[in-house]
């Protein structure tokens, strides 16, 4: 009885490998010109990855197959259905990332079960073995990284900004005295745009990872421009999320049907993971970070729950504000992780501090008078008061009065103290 029931089985996983073999020939073919059979296609390959058993049906193929479906994943964005393929890309390395081996989100685990069956809900099984293929295209093919990784940097940009406008728009329609109920689309929409960016962070880190050379080997002609414009968007993205009391923190406290995703670990976690693997042996991403104007310490502090005094002060007199702590979740980060985080902190905390002793202004009315941390470098329009960069774009994210005068500011210029006589 056990020899057809062997028999059985080989039948299916043959089936099962031949339709592998056919979704990773066909999904990017430039000569299926209908729009639903390639949305089908990708969609079945997503689901196919999604699965342990169809998943090793797919490592199963040809290399040669497999390296060409690679290739086609990693082509420019711009040229296809970049949401679906990038999907996929995160569903290889979910498993091995920061903090991403879970299968529900922290604090949506209270709420109702949901339909397991779900690609979405399964348990994380990576592909080491396409991960290498991915490592060895990215390695070997010099116009393949940075075109890929220019998208994918696009891309972010687009969806965080997307989305930090529409929880701006969402944020007035709840302050109004009519509670205007706010669009069921625009609400999922904006929780579309939200996981897109955590999506497309976690294939920066999963690309930073496997083939780091693409941002810190600088003979490479495109990495130093790569890695700034990562170092940009990385403090873009903590400012936001991480301000006190800002517009993030109150969309979030509002918990909104539909924006259910919309929460402070998935992206922080996701952000943490890039900058732990680029910290860790390099200098030059650390002076590229800091070079950033829009580096705050503060935002790297509020990984680990450590608050600035004033927040911490007024906390005390406000209602007993719980501070977000990687270190609170410890059944989704592990002591490695948290400790990895630990010594990230202290490096940057070391560096900025010589950072600022070598640009140290010789007079104390040359610092900035909110941080007194680094020296002037920005004065407002129109009423010409002045701070440095950091501190009034952080400050305009969420507030365009000016911090000592409360007028309307219209621009920043760059501000340089003239020459003494």
């Amino acid at each position: 009885d056990e020899h057809p029931l062997h028999a059985k089985h080989l039948c299916y996983e043959e089936t099962l490998m031949r339709l592998a073999a056919i979704l990773a020939k066909h999904f990017a073919d430039s000569r299926i010109v209908g729009t639903d059979i390639r949305d089908s296609l990708m969609q079945a390959l997503a689901s196919y990855v999604c699965y342990p058993h169809s998943l090793r049906a797919v490592e199963r193929i040809p290399e040669e197959q497999r390296i060409s479906m690679m290739k086609n994943l990693l082509a420019p964005y711009e040229q296809r259905p970049w949401a679906q393929t990038n999907w996929i890309l995160v569903r290889l390395w979910r498993g091995c990332g920061f903090g991403y081996r879970y299968t529900r989100l922290p604090h949506l685990l209270k709420t109702k079960p949901e339909d397991a069956s779900l690609p979405s809900l399964q348990k994380p099984c990576p592909s080491t073995l396409l991960q290498r293929h991915m490592a060895d295209l990215l390695h070997s093919d010099c116009d393949l990284a940075p075109s890929f990784l220019n998208s994918v940097l696009n891309q972010l940009n687009w969806a965080f900004s997307e989305f930090i406008g529409m929880i701006q728009e969402i944020q007035q329609a709840a302050e109004r005295l009519e509670r205007n109920f706010v669009d069921s689309r625009q609400l999922k929409v904006c929780a579309t745009c939200f996981d897109l960016s955590v999506s497309l962070l976690r294939v920066l880190e999963m690309t930073v990872t496997l083939a780091p050379e693409i941002f810190l080997d600088w003979n490479r002609p495109s990495s130093e421009l790569l890695l700034r414009r990562l170092a940009q968007l990385l403090n873009q993205v903590l400012n936001r999320v991480t301000a006190e009391r800002n517009l993030f923190d109150r969309v979030v406290n509002l918990r909104l049907p539909g924006l259910e995703s919309v929460d402070h670990y998935p992206i922080l976690v996701a952000v943490t993971g890039i900058l732990v693997r680029l910290l860790v042996d390099t200098d030059r991403a650390t002076a590229v970070l800091l070079a950033d104007p829009c580096f705050q310490l503060r935002s790297i502090q509020y990984l680990l729950g450590h608050a600035e005094p004033a927040a911490m002060a007024a906390a005390a007199t406000a209602t007993e504000k719980r501070h977000f702590s990687l270190s609170t979740y410890t059944e989704y980060i592990s002591a490695e992780e948290l400790s990895k985080v630990d010594k990230m902190l202290s490096h940057l905390s070391e560096e900025s501090k010589q950072a600022a002793a070598t640009t140290l202004p010789t007079s104390e009315e040359d610092l900035c008078p909110i941080c007194y941390a680094h020296p002037i470098s920005a004065i407002f329009r129109p009423c010409s008061h002045k701070s440095c960069k950091a501190c009034i774009n952080q400050h305009l994210m969420n507030n365009k009065d000016c911090f000592f005068c409360k007028a309307t500011i219209t621009g920043v210029d760059d501000f340089t103290k003239p020459a003494s006589s």
